[in-house]
């Protein structure tokens, strides 16, 4: 029973120990994060729903992708005075 439970506790600590891979953090990670935190930022101060978002660089380039999940919960998290937009605002919001 203790060799199977040590082994059980092997498995799982092992399991924990796969890599994540690494997001480039270009420029569709620079806008994204832009955009997550610009959608933050809206939703907070103003009770908005509307997301600020490129879908097609969301569903395509995986670093926009993380960039704006990150970007979304930085700045939900930071509140005021936390990390500001730099988004030109080129991205039209989805309503």
């Amino acid at each position: 029973m203790r060799a199977a439970a040590l082994f059980a506790l092997a498995v799982l600590a092992l399991g924990a120990c796969t890599t994540v891979t690494e997001v480039d953090e270009g420029p569709y990670f620079t806008e994204g994060f832009s955009d997550g935190c610009r959608t933050a930022e809206a939703r907070r101060a103003a009770f908005d729903t509307r997301s600020f978002r490129n879908d097609e660089l969301f569903q395509n380039q995986p670093s926009y992708a993380a960039g704006w999940r990150e970007g979304f919960a930085n700045c939900q998290r930071t509140g005021i005075g936390g990390p500001q937009p730099t988004s030109t605002g080129a991205v039209e919001p989805i309503l």
